[in-house]
Formats: C-alpha cells, structure tokens, sequence
C-alpha cells in the first residue's frame, strides 16, 4: 500500500456547502471527502504525472474551463513541473503542470473546483516514452451490451497476441482499455499499436465496430478511438469523478464483471469507496508494471492485417 502523505492543515478548502451536483445535492465538500478517501487507490496514477485539470468553480451545470498551467501561488509543498508543448505551432513553448502526489496537493486541486482529472499516458521522468496505450470505446448511440462485446473481443485478441489489457469504465457511456508498454517504446509504437488493434477488431466485428470519427457517419456503431495516444494526448484518470448527473466515477473492474449485465452508472462518489474498501487489490494497477515485448505484439498484429 502507497505511503499517503497526510493533508496539513494548511490545505485550505472554501465553500464546501456549495452544491455542484444539483439533482443529487452533491456539494463540494462531498467532492473534497471523495477525493480524499479514494486517494490511496488514485494516486498512484498521479504519481510524476503532469495533470490537467477541467474546473466547475459553479458545479456541473455552471461554465467550466480547461487548466494546464498552476498558478503562480500554489504553496511550494506542491509539486509543479514544466513541460515543453506537444505542438509549438499552438503557439505555447510549455505550460507548468501540477504534479499531484500526496493528499495535500489533491485537497487543495480539487478545492480550485476541479472535478475530472485528466492525465497523459507519460510520467515527466519519461515525458516521451508512454506506460500505457488507451482505446476509447465511445457508444453513442450503440447500445452498451455492444462496448462489452467490443473490449471482450479486444481482450481475446490480446490473449492471442500475448499481450496484457486491462479496463475501466470512463465515467460516462463507455470503457476505456489500457495496455501496458513499459515505458520502454515510443509514442509511435504506442500509436501504432492502437491503430492496428482498433482496425482488426473493425475487420471481425464491422457490424457493431468502426474506427469512423464522424458521428454522423458511424450509425449505431461503437467507436473505436485511438487517436487518444500520442505526447501530450490525455484521458480520464482512473477513479476520476465525472461532471455528469449521479456523480459517476470512472472505475477499474475485473474482466469477470465486463458482461451485458454491467452498469456503468452505479459507480458513483457514494459507491467506489465502498467499492474500493471491499476489493483486495485494484484490477487496473498492473498497467503501471507490466513490460510486455510490444514489438512481438506488433508484429503479430501485422500479420493479422
């Protein structure tokens, strides 16, 4: 188990009676005590990560805004870090990221009124070299029996290709897998590799699968997105709180629980700790430690195209 530094008691927290989840009354301080509790299982996945923050200083229904760079006044106990930009055609040279690692730093982030947090699939040790590839199961307006069979079908083809994948739920409609890399390969390899995953399951499963951006030329297809790797790109962090209706979290699961009968929205900012407190390990943490041969992985791919 992670060694948590505690809050101090100088991690301020303001209008915590305010409510940020109206149909439920989930104030902010429910957001803070959540956070809080599930900071054993969450942080590790902060750990050296740049974090980007997306800010509902008025709850889920107010404006929100994207957050790279920290303040100037963040308290020096908190670790910030600079990054040089992805893209310096955008015009930015970099931005200086929080670095969330103790329970101070994730008291005082969400206190800025942040509620999903998001992270780069890279820690600032090995900003170039990804632990994980991501596929992006998004249903829109497929049904969800639809996502299990898809991740279920990735996982078989994982298992064929020796290659390990782990899942959670994204908080939303979708699941979110996550396949180990080391960090020991490139964000090309890493692109690579969700591509020509994402195009073989499209090739068994054209009924029910695409690859296709557009919505609106997709139909009642799950969406295979993998262009949710390269530097710089970002997903939900796991144990992530969504700003949506009912509070959802985004969850790691067992594969033994990804079946029709799976229900997304029951994980919530009132169930995952309990959730958490039942379960003798996190299914999602080998992602962190695995170092899988990838390059075997591709090849085999490769013959399958």
């Amino acid at each position: 188990e992670p060694n948590i530094p505690a809050a101090t008691s100088e991690t301020k927290t303001s209008n915590l009676d305010k409510v940020f989840w109206p149909d439920e009354g989930y104030t902010k301080g429910d957001l803070i005590d959540y956070y809080r509790t599930v900071a054993p299982s969450l942080l590790p996945y902060l750990a050296d990560r740049p974090l980007t923050l997306v800010r509902f200083p008025d709850g889920i229904d107010g404006k929100s805004f994207f957050q790279k760079n920290a303040p100037d006044f963040v308290p020096t106990s908190i670790r910030t870090e600079w990054i040089d930009s992805s893209n310096p055609d955008e015009g930015s040279a970099g931005n200086n990221f929080f670095v969330c690692e103790s329970v101070e730093a994730l008291t005082y982030i969400i206190n800025l009124g942040a509620i999903p947090l998001h992270v780069r699939a890279s820690r600032v040790a090995s900003i170039d070299r990804p632990d994980w590839c991501v596929l992006d199961l998004d249903p829109k307006t497929a049904p969800f029996t639809a996502v299990v069979q898809v991740a279920r079908a990735i996982r078989s083809l994982c298992d064929d290709i020796d290659l390990p994948c782990y899942v959670k739920t994204s908080g939303k409609t979708g699941l979110h897998i996550l396949i180990p890399m080391g960090p020991r390969y490139d964000f090309e390899q890493q692109k690579l590799l969700g591509e020509l995953i994402a195009r073989v399951i499209e090739g068994q499963m054209p009924d029910i699968a695409t690859t296709i951006r557009s919505p609106s030329k997709r139909g009642d297809k799950v969406y295979l997105d993998f262009v949710q790797n390269g530097r710089g790109k970002l997903i939900v962090g796991p144990y992530s709180v969504r700003p949506v209706p009912g509070a959802t979290v985004s969850t790691p699961l067992r594969w033994s629980e990804v079946t029709p009968k799976l229900d997304p929205t029951r994980f919530t900012i009132r169930s995952a700790p309990r959730r958490i407190g039942r379960m003798t390990n996190d299914p999602l943490a080998p992602v962190l430690t695995d170092r899988p041969d990838i390059a075997a992985s591709l090849r085999a791919l490769a013959a399958k195209m």
